[in-house]
């Protein structure tokens, strides 16, 4: 093995590299601006009345039909009573 080939080796071999690193990096150069920026105006106060009126409406939606989704095997054998 020449001198030249033995050096890069030794050097390869005492580098680690690690795929973690290298996506930080990526991440890093995609930044637009090293630091972070500040609002200017204070944030708005939380309307827990608002929240409130949207999960019940959700709600109002979500568990029937799940309900409906999940127990139609349940509903077609009551319906049919095992006749098909």
């Amino acid at each position: 093995m020449s001198p030249v080939t033995a050096q890069v080796v030794r050097t390869m071999g005492r580098r680690q590299f690690s795929i973690i690193r290298s996506l930080r990096q990526v991440g890093r150069s995609m930044e637009a601006h090293p630091f972070e920026r500040l609002p200017a105006a204070k944030s708005a106060p939380a309307d827990w009345g608002r929240q409130f009126r949207r999960v019940g409406s959700q709600a109002a939606i979500y568990f029937p039909g799940m309900a409906f989704i999940l127990g139609w095997p349940y509903l077609s054998y009551m319906y049919y009573d095992g006749r098909v």
